[in-house]
């Protein structure tokens, strides 16, 4: 995942040197945001504060709209039909652009061809936890158990094709063990079979596990991060302590627009946007969500939306997941 810090000098002299005429007048209106997902979530709070720091930067108002339905695909919709002049943007996630294409068999939409991204924005690395009453203590001893009985573990997800559940694929074919898939209606809705005991082991988001963890009802076995996180220091990887080489579940979003955007408004957008998640203020702020800024240019956000749908249509296939109408 490219995280990269963009000095606010080298951003400004490069939007300076853009033409003048659509950068320099851009935005002269408000600047629609819309959100695939519903208000008070960690994506919702994420796009609020982005749309706040975006006002301030540009001068004109980012209005937030909040259009939740099929793991985003509503929204990615509605944004691809709109002019490509800045003014309707979306902040799309990656169950929505790299998991989406490559899970559902017809998929009505080509990200390439109908989107142009912009910028991404911020990212969060799962947690691979177990409950408190569990027997095991390390991934190691986790892996070993199954293998000693299997088919008899299970794991939770957020349901059928979500980061989670094609995490939980990939651990458990890379990882040569049977452990069966149990699909919930969202995070909040696995938490309380999996303190309770009926279930073994999930992936999940921070904000979602460290309540639990912090009360003693679950704990946290790895970090399923491409490296060591701050958010959680001195806490070992899945993929060091499972040997599953490159392995990491890290859901993030970003900002895309319609296809055909002028590359100058693209520019004026991403450097104002690194300028807003590259402050120690965001940093502290994601954190409350257990979430980091991502940043980097255009052409990396594109890079890594293509190569998330190449990983993890590989997992699908080496997995024999099986895709959905």
């Amino acid at each position: 995942m490219y995280r990269k810090t963009v000095g606010a000098g080298l951003l400004a002299a490069c939007v300076l040197a853009l033409p003048l005429s659509a950068a320099a007048a851009y935005p002269e209106k408000p600047v629609k945001l819309v959100i695939g997902f519903s208000a008070g979530g960690p994506t919702d709070i994420v796009g609020r504060y982005l749309a706040q720091g975006l006002s301030e930067k540009l001068g004109q108002t980012i209005v937030v709209e909040n259009r939740p339905g099929a793991t985003g695909v509503l929204a990615l919709q509605s944004v691809k039909k709109e002019k490509p002049d800045g003014y309707t943007l979306m902040l799309g996630s990656s169950s929505t652009l790299s998991i989406e294409p490559v899970f559902k068999k017809n998929v009505k939409f080509d990200v390439f061809k109908e989107l142009t991204p912009i910028a991404p924005v911020a990212s969060y690395p799962y947690l691979l936890v177990v409950p408190a009453s569990s027997p095991y203590t390390s991934i190691n001893s986790l892996v070993q158990g199954a293998k000693k009985q299997p088919g008899t573990l299970t794991f939770a997800s957020a349901g059928n094709g979500a980061v989670n559940h094609l995490a939980g694929e990939w651990f458990k074919s890379q990882s040569g063990i049977d452990i069966t898939h149990i699909p919930y209606k969202g995070d909040s809705a696995a938490v309380s079979d999996l303190v309770a005991g009926r279930v073994d082991m999930a992936f999940l988001s921070i904000i979602a596990a460290d309540p639990q963890i912090a009360a003693g009802k679950m704990k946290a076995l790895g970090i399923a991060s491409t490296g060591a996180s701050q958010l959680k220091p001195g806490m070992p990887t899945v993929a060091s302590e499972s040997g599953i080489n490159g392995f990491s579940a890290e859901p993030w979003n970003g900002v895309l627009g319609p296809a055909d955007m002028p590359p100058e408004i693209v520019a004026k957008l991403n450097a104002a946007i690194t300028e807003v998640m590259s402050t120690d203020q965001a940093k502290e702020k994601l954190a409350t969500l257990g979430q980091s800024p991502f940043v980097g240019t255009a052409d990396e956000f594109a890079a890594h939306i293509r190569s998330e749908m190449t990983r993890w249509s590989g997992v699908i296939k080496k997995a024999n997941i099986e895709q959905v109408e």
